[in-house]
């Protein structure tokens, strides 16, 4: 009897287990399952632009489009100056391709980063049709920081936040006061070297069916090795 209670308490832990480890396995599954989830999620908002031999000079080119909507962070990776007057321009909000390095319409925006003949320290700015003609003395949504420089490569990245109004532009820069671009929880107001949102014109809001584009003057003078783009705006 004692014999038989024994083989009858060996199945019951074997069956116990095997009903373990069969939980454990589908709960394994589902936790791979939502992990690979957000994976995909998070893939959907982001995209990458490689610079590289294929772009010429001083053209307008497309950038990507991540599949969950228009780009509203960027990141630009490895932009240096090899030379005086070399200037990088982003659109957004754009119908077709741009024909000018200047918003022509409502809805439009760009960011300018460059580095000129005229300072040590790199020219940046937001603008639209209404403002930021940094060159005309429109300078409030700018700035020529000494804060970084162009003589090594640098990583920037600008956020347009706003879908009901102008939006509020942001610019920060990876090694200023705690800045990592990669790290968007270290993106703050207080760290931002642009935080700008007095657009004259409150209700030109960025058009959210326009197509991204960029442009390098010269990459003898600017350049950048990639640009990361997400739908998501940082603040």
């Amino acid at each position: 009897m004692n014999l038989l209670n024994q083989f009858l308490k060996i199945g019951l832990l074997v069956s116990v287990s095997v009903f373990t480890l069969q939980c454990d396995d589908k709960d394994s599954q589902v936790e791979n399952s939502i992990f690979l989830g957000l994976l995909a999620a998070d893939a959907n908002k982001r995209c990458e632009t490689a610079i590289d031999a294929s772009y010429t000079s001083g053209t307008y080119a497309t950038l990507c489009t991540p599949q969950a909507g228009p780009g509203r962070f960027f990141r630009f990776e490895g932009m240096k100056a090899l030379g005086d007057n070399g200037y990088f321009y982003l659109f957004l909000g754009y119908a077709q391709t741009p024909a000018s390095s200047t918003p022509n319409a409502s809805g439009q925006y760009s960011f300018v980063a460059g580095k000129s003949v005229s300072s040590p320290n790199p020219y940046v700015w937001f603008r639209n049709i209404e403002y930021g003609n940094y060159q005309g003395g429109q300078t409030a949504s700018g700035a020529n920081s000494n804060a970084f420089s162009f003589s090594t490569e640098q990583e920037l990245c600008v956020s347009f936040s706003g879908t009901t109004t102008a939006p509020t532009t942001y610019l920060w820069v990876t090694g200023v006061s705690g800045a990592n671009c990669k790290n968007l929880a270290t993106l703050q107001k207080e760290n931002a070297i642009i935080n700008y949102a007095s657009w004259p014109n409150s209700g030109n809001v960025l058009s959210t069916s326009g197509q991204a584009f960029f442009r390098f003057s010269n990459v003898s003078l600017l350049t950048a090795s990639k640009i990361v783009v997400s739908s998501e705006t940082v603040l």
